[in-house]
């Protein structure tokens, strides 16, 4: 599974962090894709594979105390897109989330518009023969 891990740290503990991990290797089993410092900041990203959580754990250990860890499970925006494609293909297109409730909005609102231009038909109706018994 890909992840990324979000580690802030405060800055009055910026010396510690960095001795700890010039000298951290990470566990067995965790495979680094890439790594980022914030330049603003006192923060850093981590974007790694891990099968379970018997590897990440280790991994966070050391650091516990003086490290907040955000753990995001994350996947490249090509293959989640493709995984959509074929997951609305295999459930007929069917929407979810926001795009449902749009969808059902729009058909509600499309209702009453028809709903009130029968009314307006009848009212326009009634009106005409009104009319006419008064003439």
């Amino acid at each position: 599974m890909l992840l990324m891990d979000i580690v802030t740290w405060e800055p009055k503990d910026s010396a510690k962090v960095g001795d700890l991990y010039m000298n951290y290797e990470y566990p067995k089993g965790m495979k680094i894709i890439d790594e980022w410092i914030d330049l603003t900041g006192y923060r850093m990203f981590v974007i790694y594979e891990a099968d379970d959580e018997k590897i990440y754990a280790p991994s966070v250990l050391p650091f516990i105390g003086l490290c907040r860890f955000e753990t995001i499970p994350v996947m490249k925006a090509d293959k989640y897109m493709q995984m959509a494609q074929k997951h609305a293909e295999k459930t007929g297109g069917k929407k979810y989330g926001a795009e449902q409730r749009e969808e059902a909005a729009e058909k509600e609102l499309l209702q009453q518009i028809e709903h009130l231009e029968k009314r307006i038909q009848r009212l326009e109706h009634h009106s005409f023969i009104q009319q006419e018994d008064t003439t």
